[in-house]
Parts: C-alpha cells; structure tokens; sequence
C-alpha cells in the first residue's frame, strides 16, 4: 500500500462567514446533506462509517489539537470529560469493530494520522432532531491563534478583527452562545445566530426531553468546572429521538480545534509523520508559550456561556411545561431517557477506553 504523504493542518481565512462555509461545502469539508447526523463534530467533511452510521470519520491530523485532545481523553488524561464528549477509537478500533461493514479500501483507508473517529451520537435513533451551540462570547482568539494554530500576526489579526463581528452579529458577544447548526437552523451562520433563542425553543415541546437536555448540559457544565482547561468555540451538540418507541436525550461536547491546556499545551510532543519519522507540532523550534491567562480568560467565558444556555433553556422548559398544563392533550406522553445508554450514544459514560471499539 503506497504511504500517504504528510499532512499538517492549516486552516484558512476567508473574508466573510458566508464565503468560508461554500467553499467548505465546495471542498468537502462541511457536508452540504440536510440529515443532521454527518456533521456533529464541527468543521471537516464528516463522513459517517458502518451499516447503522454509528462511527463518524473527521479530518484532523495527527498534530492538530483536536487529534491530540482525543488522544488524552482516551488515554484517560481528562477524566472529568470522558462521559460528556463523543467516545473516540483508533483506527485499529474502528477496523475491529466494524469489520466486514467496511469495504477493503475503506478499510485501509483508515489512519488516524489524518483523522479523529468518534461515535454517532444520532445513530439508532427514528425521527431525531439536533441542535448545535457554539459556546464563549468571543469564537476567536488571536494569542491562541498565534500560539496553536501557527498563524502569522497578520492572519491571527484578521481573523480576530473578523470574527468582533461576527461575534456581536450573531449575538454571540451578549448571549454567551449562538446556534451554529441544527434540524430547525437556516444553514446562514448570522441569521441563525440572532435567531438562537428561537431556534432553541422549538427543539422540543416535551419538558421531559428539556429536563433530559438540561442534566446533560449541565454535566458538559459540571466538567469543564472541575477541569482546569480554556475552550476557544466548542460546541455542545444535542439531540433527541426515539428508539423501540422511547425518547431519547443526549447531547455532548465536541470542537476541541481550540482547547487550551496550559499545563501542558497541545502541539509540544513529537508526533510521528506518515513515514514514521519524528517530528514536532506547532512547539518546534519556539519556547513554549504561557497559556495560563489565555486558558483562564476562556475558561471563564465558556463557563459563563455554558450557565447562561442553561438558564435560556431552563426558562424554556418552564413555559414548554405550562403550555403542556394548558393543553394537556398536546402534551408528549412518551417515556424519556436522558443518560448516553442507548446504542445510539454508544453505551457509554464511565469509560471511553475498548479495546474492540465501540460496541454496535
């Protein structure tokens, strides 16, 4: 089998938000279908793998942050988030456990120096509908820019002057979050994000999935609380559905391009290249950087966004429940189950490490 060249991740700039998602979409990188379960985990052509969808493949190289996160989280280095993120395997995982489901390219196709596999949180499930929110008041961060994602004065510049607006446009800078994606979202970044709080509530007129929603937020909260690292625009992604007739809430945190660990920064440990060759991340060749204030600066805005969606949706399951009080019969009845147990979610919260992968 030929080896495949090296690849580094370099992202790009673009001079409004509509321009960077067509070409995006043009590219690959985003998926253009409607069906809300290839595009959880962010930015990247998501592509779904297995007869039930249930792994999902996004392009992130060996020394891109998010590859490193994943990496540390199975390795059981963040414990606080391994319930609350997308269980993540190898490539070898994925092989073992998807077996003949995947044809023999697709098989050898696989290499986790390219990219990250996570579970399908969406799979299994009838009639789901998702919802995608960026947290933090501010989606960008020149130092962090400059010191993880290598880009030059200029590039980190524009990206942070950029994205000043695009964070008071979408209501971002106020709100502490903004919708991004979702079943009941436009596809238009700015109209969607002014429009959060009604596309919010209209994710469910149960208050049983709300009360279900609200638990796994405020677990994703809980964690983030008991760890000692910044989140640059992670996202929580949430969904319900319903499987053998119950309905089913989960919803998790993904889009760790950004996360700062300043205790041990990201991209400062060797990563092997294709070859097998040594060599380093972003920290090659530089002194390592203090990410302490930057880490606590966002630390403390995805915090603040993660309670002020809470509160959002909490006053929405209050008048969800008293339309349902009202109107009794147009009340959902149906049994809800908001812990990750369905095969939907992987079954998984107390450990992501399995050797034979995730269990279908």
């Amino acid at each position: 089998m030929t080896t495949p060249a090296d690849f580094t991740y370099e992202e790009q700039t673009f001079p409004t938000i509509a321009e960077a998602e067509a070409a995006a979409a043009r590219e690959g990188r985003r998926s253009a279908s409607p069906e809300p379960n290839v595009n959880q985990g962010g930015h990247g052509g998501i592509r779904p793998l297995g007869d039930a969808r249930q792994i999902l493949e996004k392009p992130a190289p060996y020394d891109a942050v998010e590859n490193e996160f994943y990496r540390r989280v199975r390795a059981g280095e963040y414990p606080h988030f391994t319930p609350v993120v997308p269980a993540s395997y190898t490539a070898e995982q994925v092989r073992a456990a998807l077996g003949d489901e995947l044809s023999p390219a697709d098989s050898a196709a696989l290499d986790d120096r390219r990219n990250i596999y996570i579970e399908n949180i969406t799979a299994g499930l009838d009639g789901q509908k998702t919802l995608d929110t960026k947290i933090g008041r501010s989606t960008t961060s020149y130092r962090e820019n400059r010191a993880q994602q290598d880009k030059s004065v200029m590039e980190a510049g524009f990206k942070s002057f950029k994205f000043v607006f695009a964070d008071l446009a979408t209501g971002s800078t106020g709100r502490g979050w903004r919708v991004v994606a979702g079943s009941d979202a436009s596809g238009n970044r700015v109209l969607d994000g002014a429009q959060s709080s009604e596309i919010l509530s209209r994710f469910s007129d149960d208050p049983a999935v709300w009360d279900g929603l609200i638990t796994r937020m405020q677990a994703i909260r809980d964690a983030a609380q008991n760890s000692d690292l910044g989140f640059v625009a992670a996202s929580v992604f949430s969904v319900h559905g319903t499987q053998n007739g119950e309905t089913r809430v989960d919803a998790r945190l993904i889009d760790f391009a950004h996360a700062i660990d300043a205790q041990r920064p990201f991209k400062q440990s060797p990563s092997p290249s294709p070859e097998g060759s040594p060599r380093l991340g972003g920290g090659q060749g530089a002194a390592a950087r203090d990410l302490t204030s930057l880490k606590n600066t966002y630390r403390r805005q995805f915090l603040s966004g993660m309670n002020h969606l809470i509160e959002d949706a909490t006053r929405v399951r209050t008048a969800k429940a008293a339309r349902a009080t009202l109107n009794p019969a147009q009340a959902h009845t149906r049994g809800t189950n908001s812990q990750p147990s369905a095969p939907a979610v992987a079954a998984r919260t107390q450990g992501q490490a399995n050797p034979a992968g995730p269990r279908r």
